[in-house]
């Protein structure tokens, strides 16, 4: 019997590393998000990189673009550039913004990375 729970302790193990594996693959990329209200049009994009020499710390870079509404009228772009660093929790498998304690969430399976309200799909 214990060689039985041993063995399937071996195996959740395995697959809760494979899937740690299979995020932290996932995460370096380029992510982009459209929204758009009564009021504003946005989009929206995620740069996400590794920084060398430490496996759990990221560079993010991030690049909005809004319009604001007008009636029906669009008004001239607005630009805003953002960079943050993050650091990979693997317990909780989250990506959590230093400056800000925002967290990102990672679905690979999906080909998303969640972030508040807003969902990015990577490119």
């Amino acid at each position: 019997m214990k060689v039985y729970l041993f063995m399937a302790g071996l195996l959740l193990l395995f697959a809760a590393c494979t899937h740690s594996q299979q995020v932290t693959n996932f995460i370096p990329g380029i992510y982009a998000n459209h929204a758009e209200s009564a009021y504003s049009v946005a989009d929206d994009t995620l740069i996400v990189t590794g920084e060398n020499g430490n496996a759990n710390n990221y560079h993010i870079i991030r690049r909005t673009t809004f319009w604001r509404k007008e009636g029906n009228k669009k008004q001239p772009p607005q630009h805003k550039i953002k960079n943050y660093t993050a650091v990979w929790d693997n317990s909780k498998q989250v990506l959590q913004i230093t400056q800000n304690g925002g967290l990102l969430l990672f679905r690979p399976d999906e080909n998303k990375l969640l972030m508040e309200n807003s969902e990015y799909r990577k490119l």
